[in-house]
């Protein structure tokens, strides 16, 4: 049953309840709700590094946790960044290449094992992220150059790398540094097995029966439907505020909202700024939004037969008017990042870096120049992924027809069918994986990077962008740098292997009674100290 259903019971409810409360006894009464969330699409995998996009990481934060933890909801109240203890109580730098962490004592996984050392360097080891055939190697991106951790007892450890990294606490803090137990993976491990066989095997047994530490442990997945959860109770942040939750796959936003409304649903996500006039209506529901450290962006496969030419990738970020679809899809409330950045870098924000040019009389100029001789050019998107991603797309197609390029617009149902070898053009999203210059240019485009790297490679980068890139990993010298950021991203604009288009905003909805605050990232953080929720009188 839904909170809002509980709710609408009204009195009668409340006098059943409390006479049901005088013949239970305390230890076995549990009146915190069971909370259904309505979401755009279920996460491809509860392996916690296997799949890190925005669908993904909005359940996945729930069940584990990071040695170290970002303090968003500090940084919501005062727009500063820091960071707090997580699973590691404290940390100390003891030289550019080297950290070391205290561990929290007596923290359990999921299945009551106990959270220990051995977890840690399982979790970043060689047979799950580092060896060559390792399943989980796309995480090294992330974690990245380690060396080696090392135990210095059964709660203590130290982190080595092999090359000066300005960024180990942010990396311990970020995206795949998810801490999972060594039980739930070993045991499938066979005497005699190669890790690169008995691992894969494991990955794939646990990818829809997790184990961590966090928050709620996995209950149920039904594909295309649902995902659900139970309270962990003996949680080392505090006892959850719903009994269970359970994510629904729900694409369509009016049904979403629908459900709301009904009372089917006590939260719902990616809610687009043209419905809030519509919630409005209602008093017993509430939104709460945010404005994103992910900025969405235009792909072009700079490898396509088409797109190879620069003067043309030059010519349609040009073309696009992206005051236009700010003012159109969001109202005006949000933003274009003037380059791969934003404002929270501190000082690594670039503050005079300029801003996205639209110059369709210089576009239609380069578009002429260019080898481009209005061919139609396939332009592949997911609908209902992004928010107002197909909108954004119609209005773009409409601004390139203008200077003379021709796209046709193809919904596929899934990632498979975007990138292959064959794309010209997709929206995807970057996200600012951390709160520094590493976080989004260097993650999305550079060395390693899924563009690079991936299945499908859709540009090489440069031989400077990419030597640029090591130094930006590996320098500790601020001036150094700074200056190595702005150069990358220089490079960006003049390449064009995507565009950026704006940061989106976040909006949830939720029926009132549930107090809850958003993330600048897609985390979905239902924590006690972030997820409250009032009882029912």
């Amino acid at each position: 049953m839904t909170l809002f259903a509980q709710i609408r019971q009204g009195a009668i409810a409340a006098v059943a309840l409390a006479t049901a409360a005088l013949m239970i006894q305390p230890a076995a009464a549990d009146n915190r709700p069971d909370l259904v969330i309505a979401v755009n699409k279920l996460p491809r995998s509860l392996e916690p590094a296997m799949k890190m996009g925005n669908v993904d990481v909005r359940v996945n934060y729930n069940i584990f946790d990071t040695l170290i933890r970002r303090d968003f909801l500090t940084q919501a109240k005062t727009g500063q960044v820091r960071l707090i203890p997580g699973l590691a109580t404290s940390w100390k730098r003891i030289s550019p290449t080297t950290l070391e962490l205290e561990l929290r004592k007596g923290v359990k996984f999921h299945d009551g094992s106990e959270f220990t050392a051995d977890d840690v360097i399982f979790s970043f080891g060689k047979e799950r992220v580092y060896g060559d055939k390792a399943p989980v190697r796309s995480a090294r991106l992330f974690i990245g150059d380690l060396d080696r951790i090392e135990k210095l007892g059964p709660y203590k450890i130290r982190v080595v790398m092999k090359a000066p990294d300005p960024i180990i606490e942010q990396r311990l803090a970020g995206y795949a540094s998810w801490i999972v137990s060594k039980k739930a993976y070993e045991k499938y491990k066979k005497d005699g097995e190669p890790a690169s066989k008995w691992m894969h095997t494991a990955v794939k047994k646990v990818t829809w029966h997790p184990d961590g530490t966090g928050p709620y442990k996995f209950k149920e997945y039904v594909p295309g439907d649902h995902v659900s959860f139970v309270a962990n109770d003996n949680y080392f942040l505090g006892k959850p505020a719903a009994k269970t939750v359970t994510f629904k796959e729900v694409p369509e936003v009016a049904t979403r909202l629908a459900g709301l409304v009904s009372g089917e649903f006590d939260m719902a996500v990616e809610i687009p700024p043209d419905q809030l006039p519509v919630l409005e209506k209602y008093s017993d529901i509430k939104v709460a939004s945010v404005i994103l450290e992910n900025s969405h962006v235009l792909t072009f496969n700079t490898l396509h037969p088409i797109m190879r030419d620069k003067k043309l990738r030059q010519a349609l970020s040009l073309a696009i008017d992206r005051k236009k679809l700010i003012d159109t899809l969001w109202h005006g409330l949000t933003i274009t990042p003037n380059g791969n950045q934003m404002a929270d870098f501190g000082d690594y924000y670039i503050k005079d870096f300029p801003p996205f040019a639209y110059d369709p009389a210089k576009a239609k100029k380069l578009l002429a120049e260019s080898s481009y001789k209005g061919q139609t050019v396939e332009y592949r998107i997911i609908p209902n992924y992004y928010t107002n991603s197909m909108e954004a797309a119609q209005i773009i197609q409409e601004m390139w027809k203008r200077i003379g390029f021709n796209m046709k617009i193809t919904p596929v149902e899934n990632w498979k069918a975007v990138r292959t070898k064959d794309v010209a053009i997709y929206p995807w999203s970057n996200t600012f994986r951390y709160p520094e210059p590493i976080g989004q240019i260097s993650m999305s485009w550079g060395p390693g990077s899924e563009i690079q790297e991936g299945d499908h490679v859709y540009w090489h980068g440069t031989p400077e962008f990419n030597r640029l890139a090591g130094v930006l990993s590996s320098s500790v010298d601020p001036k150094e740098r700074k200056a190595t950021f702005r150069r990358m991203m220089e490079i960006f604009r003049e390449e064009v292997p995507g565009t950026i288009l704006y940061n989106p905003i976040s909006t949830y909805a939720m029926r009132k009674g549930v107090d809850f605050t958003p993330y600048s990232l897609y985390y979905m953080d239902l924590r006690p100290d972030n997820l409250k929720i009032a009882r029912s009188n």
